[in-house]
């Protein structure tokens, strides 16, 4: 049995490439812990824990001290159980994705290599994508020139299937003008998808999705705000076009919910909110059952939290006939190049529309390797200014 020798940690801030508007704020920076797990041969597993704006500053001051704690306070091969951190909450969960990630790296937590690849493009070893995840491509939520403009530059590299970060707008003619402005742009053959971020009420939701749904949706994303699956499941009745839940999944307890009212066409699943790979594996597995999709997507993490995603989403369970989508989706896994840096050695690479980590000699499961200067670079303590700007209310 391996044993773990050291645990190290490093807190970071890395700079959006630039400010990143959604339908609830504007990202500018991404606060993250990365940990390394090293075992006794030296070998390293690597993870990252991130929060979202809306857990606060209570959360991140937690987990502050829950990763101090394990890094200095407690034996390498003493680590938290998952049901002790369950108990912080979403610092707990966002710590046992990391530590999820670090274990697998190293080759000591097994997601289920025996599972058909969806989205994935080829096997090297049983481990990692050989050619890659097919993935889509992410839109700010800017104006409909600029979004169509945006849109053909993502065409031009490759990707089929784009997200509109959408819910900022204030009328339901401004969404229509934008989506309009995409779809001709891509013309009828790309899948478009639109993430609201909770920023709609039922009503809200139901006018601006029928008012789109002409211009062929995949789905729409956490349309509602909070995690009411009765709302979702009356939503879902009054609109064709399929629904999604991203913020309202931060458990397989919550999945559980959703599914069992029928509120979701597709799963958002985000390692880092619901508790890390394996309890992903198990809401896949959840919605599997039900014919739902999981879509494997980011908090905005550096390369080494998307390189976790990657191996997810290499893995997920398959979803006979595409479920109740029709298709495989594509993964919401293309975000590193948002930040002024990705915090790896080799970067994660794509092409025409696949994402794959680089798997270089020397490196574990998830591919990737941290690159040193980096870490120093943005480390927390020499970084300035804030993550989040909330729109007003």
């Amino acid at each position: 049995m391996t044993t773990l020798a050291a645990i190290h940690a490093a807190k970071v801030l890395v700079p959006f490439q630039r400010p990143f508007p959604t339908g609830t704020g504007m990202w500018l920076a991404r606060e993250a812990w990365i940990i390394r797990l090293v075992d006794a041969d030296g070998r390293v597993g690597v993870g990252e824990a991130v929060l979202e704006p809306a857990d606060g500053t209570t959360a991140s001051t937690v987990l502050d001290h829950l990763v101090r704690e394990l890094a200095t306070g407690r034996p390498p091969d003493d680590l938290p159980a998952p049901h002790e951190l369950e108990q912080h909450g979403s610092p707990g969960r966002a710590l046992r994705a990391a530590v999820d990630a670090a274990l697998h790296d190293l080759g000591l937590l097994d997601l289920g290599t025996s599972r058909a690849p969806r989205g994935a493009a080829g096997e090297d070893d049983g481990t990692r994508p050989r050619r890659g995840v097919a993935v889509n491509a992410t839109l700010p939520s800017i104006g409909p020139a600029a979004s169509a403009e945006a849109a053909r530059q993502a065409i031009g590299v490759g990707f089929t299937t784009l997200k509109l970060k959408a819910g900022a707008e204030r009328e339901t003619a401004a969404v229509v003008e934008r989506v309009r402005a995409v779809r001709d742009a891509v013309g009828p053959d790309v899948r478009l998808r639109l993430d609201v971020n909770g920023a709609w009420d039922l009503e809200t939701a139901t006018d601006r999705i029928d008012a789109i749904a002409r211009f062929d949706i995949e789905y729409v994303e956490q349309p509602l705000a909070g995690d009411d699956a009765a709302d979702m499941a009356e939503l879902r009745r009054r609109v064709r076009v399929p629904l999604a839940a991203d913020e309202a999944v931060d458990s397989p307890r919550s999945a559980r919910r959703l599914l069992e009212a029928g509120a979701v066409d597709a799963l958002v699943v985000k390692p880092a909110r619901v508790g890390g790979l394996a309890a992903a594996i198990e809401i896949a597995d959840l919605a599997a059952e039900r014919g739902v999709s999981v879509v494997v997507s980011t908090l905005f993490e550096t390369g080494v939290g998307i390189a976790a995603g990657l191996a997810l989403a290499a893995v997920l369970p398959d979803v006979p006939g595409g479920g109740r989508l029709g298709h495989a989706p594509h993964h919401g896994l293309a975000t590193a190049g948002l930040l002024e840096h990705d915090l790896l050695v080799e970067g994660l690479m794509l092409d025409d529309g696949l994402l794959r980590a680089p798997g270089a000699a020397g490196t574990g499961r998830l591919g990737v390797r941290v690159d040193e200067r980096a870490l120093a670079r943005y480390a927390a303590d020499r970084a300035a200014g804030p993550v989040w700007e909330a729109w007003d209310a």
